[in-house]
């Protein structure tokens, strides 16, 4: 248990990374198995990942502060890279 929330620490960290150099994306700090980001259309967004086979959150209707939020789930690297992947390709769809 302690191998794998190490490895869900490190794998967040990158990922957070990854997230916080695209345009348009403001990812907030986690402690969890998974991070809130906020985009310029996060229903928009939702739809274009979910086009793609990448489920995710859309977390925006759930309280007015949570606009244009999603939470993704932090994967394992290769559904990391997927996931940045998809949401450049969706960012460009719907920016």
């Amino acid at each position: 248990l302690l191998d794998q929330a190490a490895r869900v620490r490190t794998d967040r960290s990158h990922l957070l990374a990854a997230l916080r150099t695209m345009p348009g994306v403001v990812a907030f700090d986690s402690a969890a198995n998974f991070v809130l980001v906020r985009v310029a259309d996060g229903p928009a967004t939702a739809a274009a990942l979910r086009a793609r086979g990448v489920l995710i959150k859309d977390v925006g209707r759930m309280h007015s502060l949570l606009a244009n939020c999603l939470r993704f789930t932090v994967g394992s690297p290769d559904e990391n890279a997927t996931l940045l992947a998809a949401l450049k390709s969706s960012l460009t769809v719907s920016g």
